[in-house]
């Protein structure tokens, strides 16, 4: 949600209450994420699981597609960043980021 209030909201909203909830919605979400790697290399333990594989591309969009980075503050959550770069390493994470768009109809 704070990525349409935040990119794609063709009328900039005067009432920075929907995008300030989600904003902080946002940063709330990735502390719990954070908080919850700290002690494990992914989400359920030791292991790489489904639990990963729905969430990493969700992550990985906050910052590569709608540049919300520096707005989230996605820096200050360093186990959502190693956990991230270890998802998105994985190979067949790397080819699944590969599959071409589908074109125009």
């Amino acid at each position: 949600q704070l990525g349409h209030f935040y990119k794609f909201a063709a009328d900039k909203i005067t009432d920075t209450y929907p995008t300030d909830r989600y904003l902080n919605e946002s940063k709330r979400l990735l502390g719990v994420l954070d908080g919850r790697l700290s002690d494990r290399d992914f989400i359920m333990g030791d292991d790489y699981t489904i639990a990963d594989i729905a969430v990493w591309p969700w992550v990985s969009v906050l910052d590569g597609f709608y540049d919300a980075a520096d707005h989230l503050e996605l820096a200050a959550y360093p186990n959502v960043s190693r956990w991230l770069a270890t998802a998105k390493a994985r190979p067949a994470s790397e080819k699944g980021q590969q599959v071409p768009a589908a074109p125009d109809a």
